[in-house]
């Protein structure tokens, strides 16, 4: 199955260039985004220094940080994407695909995927959770268990609105814009460069998964982080194109967002940060399902195209 050609750039090269465009992109632009953002909603640089990064205090705190958060992922990764893909390749938005959009059996059906796969994920994020350290790691666990705090309290300040208007923006930024910029620079670009140096499309979309969750900086994350980008992986390399994985990023953070919105209003009882100690059996019934549905999803994929090809 075809997933690059031989006009692309080399592998190597090309992974550097990439994680060097999103480290600049990411770190360095979208954190001058943000500064800027949160003085033209009212903070001045000497309230932004001493408060030791922490700007949740700050004047207008929630929509400073939350438009902050959004141009600088448009920057750090839709622009970068873009700006690898069509000025140092030299190629089209459509060349990330290598087969026509599906049929709409086929996005009901990625719902139904990640539904099946949240029960297990659940349970791997406890786990990864429970990790703990040798006594030798102590001070690494520290500083992870810091940063997982800091990361935390800034993930609850953005999804503490009870307003509409609140909630469509964090879902157009957490949601959407993180969906599209994300997939386009870990499937649609690093995935498929690890895919032509490696010749193995199952070491791309694992070794992909890794690093899509290992920029997070969230360590007591990383496990099914990197399982749903390995999910995301297997949808783009069966369907081929880049807008089914899009898609089911931005379902799944889009209902985290739905779920934390109605939780603000009580209209429901439980959020999903809350959802510990999962039954043994909702686990195994959550792994064989969504196993058991990616199965079905690859014959129906295959089918399809047998279906097409002999008409």
């Amino acid at each position: 199955m075809k997933l690059v050609d031989s006009r692309e750039n080399p592998a190597s090269s090309s992974l550097l260039i990439i994680i060097g465009l999103f480290l600049v992109g990411f770190l360095f632009v979208g954190s001058l985004i943000q500064i800027l953002v949160m003085v033209a909603a009212g903070a001045s640089l000497q309230d932004m220094m001493s408060s030791g990064g922490d700007f949740s205090k700050l004047p207008n705190a929630w929509i400073g940080m939350i438009l902050g958060q959004g141009l600088g992922s448009l920057a750090g990764f839709v622009g970068i994407a873009w700006f690898y893909w069509r000025i140092i390749e030299k190629k089209q938005w459509e060349d990330l695909n290598f087969k026509p959009l599906p049929q709409i059996q086929v996005f009901g059906m990625v719902v139904l995927i990640e539904i099946a796969f949240m029960g297990f994920n659940g349970w791997l994020q406890e786990l990864n959770q429970n990790i703990v350290f040798p006594e030798a790691l102590k001070g690494l666990e520290a500083i992870l268990k810091e940063m997982e705090n800091k990361l935390a309290e800034a993930t609850k300040f953005f999804t503490n609105f009870t307003s509409f208007w609140q909630f469509l923006l964090a879902f157009l930024v957490i949601a959407v814009i993180a969906g599209i910029g994300e997939e386009l620079v870990f499937r649609g670009l690093i995935m498929r460069k690890l895919f032509l140096g490696t010749k193995n499309i199952h070491v791309a979309i694992w070794v992909a998964g890794f690093i899509f969750a290992a920029i997070h900086f969230q360590f007591y994350g990383i496990l099914p982080r990197m399982m749903l980008g390995v999910v995301f992986g297997y949808l783009y390399y069966w369907t081929g194109n880049i807008w089914v994985p899009i898609f089911a990023h931005i379902f799944n953070n889009g209902l985290a967002i739905v779920v934390m919105y109605l939780y603000n209003l009580k209209i429901i009882k439980t959020d999903l940060e809350s959802m510990d100690d999962i039954p043994l059996s909702i686990v195994v019934f959550s792994l064989l399902a969504t196993i058991g549905l990616m199965f079905l999803f690859k014959n129906y994929i295959q089918q399809k195209e047998l279906d097409s090809q002999n008409v």
